[in-house]
């Protein structure tokens, strides 16, 4: 057993100066971890904490018995949570306010890692417990072996060898009571389903231990080809937004995309009732459709799919003659000008009557109601149907913006100019406006 957790050890890069937190709770699994370090003190360098929840009666017996166990020789450190008010959902709660206070102590201490005594028991339960809860695939894994600052260097180690090397040793240890409770599940698969497994299969571990790689495997499999398409034309990341080839990522498993989805996009663990309103939005994939998901929105596009938090900047900046104005992504300027000989298709550069200009222009952002008319045509058009209209997809429509002289649309920029400011045979005062994409 000793030999598999110095690989472990070494898995995780645990150098002689790679300060350690050990979580020991006074029960057998975290006594022999305990008992393992101090036979091993001079090639580790580690800590002891110990919580009391405080929530049974041989909580007290716990404590002491790891301060006992310490001695002078290790660097304890004892804490109390308050557990009373909690009435359902213990096991988590439970957990969490652990890992909690077990996060805060690393800091106090200044290790790199807190260490658990997690085995491969444990994480048969768990996994069994996933299943039992319709936990999406994630949650298959299990308990992880590494979970960013904790380790679990007895991941693949069975209960009974812990409990051999615990006889062989004379380790002292209190099983806690409630472990015998089984209206927990934990408890009731401890207790109740195990032992009759263990009928059928002696080291029933062995195969979770199996199923766990199995899994991660898959999940391997599926970051290699979210990495892919990441680094593909296919995924486009800017800082306000998401853009996503929709074909392309249609055409991906849905466990891909709902990597990408949660992953990259999201950074956010998504609840059950999420994932499944998430695969029939993919699957109904209507055009013009958005849904909101923890903050975010995903819009479907008819090329792309654009996830972002908000595309409602406000732009409204009034610009004198000869100035120029740069903002976030764009440039704008104009001044009055000679008429051009000839007009050519440069979309950035626009040439207007300036007769009916007054002492600046406004350039700001579309609004709902807005209309203007466009060059050529006889009635009016809203400008974001006419943005529609020129299959401009969601991000360029919202990013683009129109010029104005005093109330009313000049130029749509970039894009389209008002007939009411074209320039005529008979004009004589020229302006020229320039705006440019930085």
């Amino acid at each position: 057993m000793q030999n598999k957790i110095i690989k472990n050890l070494k898995y995780f890069d645990c150098e002689k100066d790679t300060h350690l937190l050990l979580a020991v709770s006074g029960g057998v699994d975290s006594m022999v971890m305990l008992h393992f370090f101090q036979q091993n003190k001079s090639f580790f360098n580690f800590s002891v904490a110990h919580i009391n929840h405080c929530y049974n009666a041989d909580s007290q017996k716990m404590e002491k018995l790891v301060k006992k166990q310490c001695g002078n020789e290790n660097n304890l450190i004892i804490e109390h949570i308050e557990t009373e008010s909690i009435k359902s959902n213990i096991e988590s709660k439970f957990r969490k306010l652990r890992y909690n206070e077990l996060e805060k102590i690393r800091k106090k201490v200044k290790a790199d890692l807190i260490v658990t005594a997690h085995h491969a028991d444990d994480q048969a339960e768990t996994i069994i417990m996933k299943i039992l809860n319709s936990s999406g695939f994630d949650g298959l894994k299990g308990i992880r072996k590494k979970n960013r600052n904790i380790i679990r260097p007895m991941y693949n180690i069975s209960k009974c060898e812990i409990k051999k090397y615990a006889t062989n040793n004379l380790i002292n240890y209190i099983d806690d009571p409630t472990n015998l409770d089984i209206s927990f599940t934990r408890n009731f698969l401890r207790n109740n389903v195990f032992p009759e497994l263990k009928k059928l299969k002696k080291d029933i571990h062995l195969p979770f231990i199996d199923f766990s790689k199995r899994i991660n495997e898959v999940h391997d499999l599926i970051d290699f080809n979210v990495q892919n398409f990441c680094n593909s034309v296919n995924y486009n990341a800017q800082k306000d937004f998401i853009e996503i080839d929709k074909n392309e990522f249609f055409n991906l498993p849905f466990l891909v995309q709902f990597r990408i989805i949660t992953n990259l996009c999201f950074k956010k663990t998504f609840k059950k009732n999420d994932i499944r309103d998430l695969k029939d939005f993919f699957r109904k994939n209507d055009t013009g459709s958005t849904r909101n998901f923890l903050e975010k929105t995903i819009y479907i596009d008819k090329k792309s799919l654009f996830i972002y938090e908000s595309l409602n900047k406000e732009y409204f900046k009034k610009v004198d003659p000869g100035k120029k104005m740069k903002i976030d992504n764009f440039t704008f300027s104009w001044n009055f000008h000679n008429k051009p000989i000839s007009f050519n298709s440069n979309a950035q550069v626009e040439y207007i009557d300036a007769s009916k200009l007054k002492s600046n222009l406004v350039i700001r952002s579309i609004r709902e109601d807005d209309s203007f008319l466009p060059l050529g045509m006889k009635g009016h058009k809203k400008v974001i149907k006419f943005l529609k209209d020129k299959n401009l997809s969601l991000i360029n429509r919202k990013k683009s913006l129109v010029v104005c002289n005093d109330s009313e649309i000049v130029w749509v920029a970039g894009h389209q100019l008002s007939d009411r400011y074209r320039v005529k045979d008979n004009s004589k005062k020229i302006v020229k406006l320039n705006f440019f994409r930085n």
